[in-house]
């Protein structure tokens, strides 16, 4: 997942360059390298894992194939389509569950007005959180990897309740994404179920639908950029709901950039109530082709679930890139965690999704992207 990225995947479409004749455009990365993960903890010892070693796709940015489309409807409106295929370089499978299209597929109109865009897309949480991170949401080092501190689309009370653990990606989605005036510009979204087909409901009974409203404002001027986002999740079914809230920001000194992202969950499901509060500090810094980066990523949690009530953990995150040309670079990163006897097993530093997640303290990548 790289650091061009931004929220819902539209906003960088909305330039005039992109829609600068008809045309299609077939763009990918391919992403593989070493990981190393270590140091597994678990509070049931016999959950415990030994230290896994693996060649594994997508760990600085997932790899994919994509198709970008668009057409110049005239008076400076565009029609546009994305379609974008995830897959594991390291066994040719597909990514994103066995999706076709997993990452995203959507189509838009751009005008003057902005982009209005409908269909599976990235959330504005996952743009800002792109745009906060040093590590840009990839390897080891960064907020979310594997099961991270930072904690994606809801908080983990709800997530059991409706699956939408580290979602970062949402079915159904019609996004608004606003021109920029003066610096600031505001990308909203709403979907009737985030996470699959929207489901019939008989009159009188309660949607078994996750609803997701969002709404992102940012801004950016000189060395400054900062942004906010909030978004609800809410299933009527289950009687769960979620609000979130992230702030974060950058300041480019030139020499070096520091970055700050602060976070909150509050979910509720049924007559419990369980609370995620979680913060990260960071610094990047180029030197010729090398970019450095480093962060500290800490949560803290309280509610009426036992087993989450008290959790703390916190993470150290070095790594470097280094640019063999503008489409090809090398990675490294290393990040080790530390959590407190409620939080052990509940996170990692380390893994490629699904039952590899691990509960693994300390994780090592080194690896070779190439973008398309």
């Amino acid at each position: 997942m790289q650091k061009k990225i931004i929220a819902l995947a539209v906003a960088g479409l909305a330039s005039t360059a992109a829609f600068a004749q008809t045309n299609v455009t077939i763009y990918g990365i391919a992403d593989i390298g070493y990981q190393y993960a270590s140091g597994s903890e678990a509070k049931n010892p016999a959950a415990k894992l030994k230290a896994r070693t693996g060649l594994d796709s997508g760990q600085q940015s997932g790899s994919r194939i994509g198709f970008r489309g668009t057409e110049d409807l005239g008076n400076g409106l565009k029609a546009v389509f994305v379609l974008e295929n995830g897959f594991n370089l390291d066994q040719g499978t597909l990514g994103q569950g066995g999706r076709i299209f997993g990452r995203q597929a959507f189509a838009a109109l751009a005008g003057n007005f902005g982009t209005a865009a409908f269909g599976r897309q990235y959330t504005p949480q996952f743009g800002l959180v792109t745009k906060v991170d040093p590590f840009g949401t990839g390897t080891s080092g960064d907020v979310s990897y594997g099961r991270g501190i930072y904690t994606m689309a809801t908080g983990r009370l709800i997530d059991t309740a409706v699956g939408t653990a580290g979602a970062i990606r949402l079915n159904n989605l019609a996004a608004y994404v606003s021109p920029t005036f003066g610096g600031f510009n505001v990308i909203a979204g709403y979907t009737i179920d985030a996470l699959g087909d929207e489901v019939l409901t008989l009159k009188g009974a309660k949607s078994a639908n996750t609803k997701v409203w969002a709404i992102n404002p940012n801004f950016a001027a000189g060395p400054v950029f900062v942004g906010l986002n909030y978004h609800k999740v809410k299933n009527e079914l289950l009687n769960a709901e979620s609000r979130v809230y992230d702030l974060g920001g950058t300041y480019d000194f030139g020499a070096a950039k520091l970055h700050a992202l602060y976070g909150q969950t509050r979910d509720e499901v049924g007559a419990l109530d369980h609370k995620d509060k979680k913060w990260m500090v960071g610094v990047s810094a180029p030197i010729g082709a090398v970019n450095v980066m480093a962060s500290y990523t800490r949560l803290k949690s309280d509610g009426d679930v036992a087993a989450l009530d008290g959790d703390k953990v916190s993470k150290w995150s070095l790594g470097a890139t280094y640019s063999l040309s503008k489409r090809t670079n090398v990675y490294a990163s290393y990040a080790k965690l530390s959590t407190n006897t409620n939080a052990k097993g509940e996170f990692s530093v380390a893994g490629t999704g699904g039952a590899l997640l691990g509960n693994y303290t300390s994780g090592l990548n080194v690896g070779l992207r190439h973008s398309f």
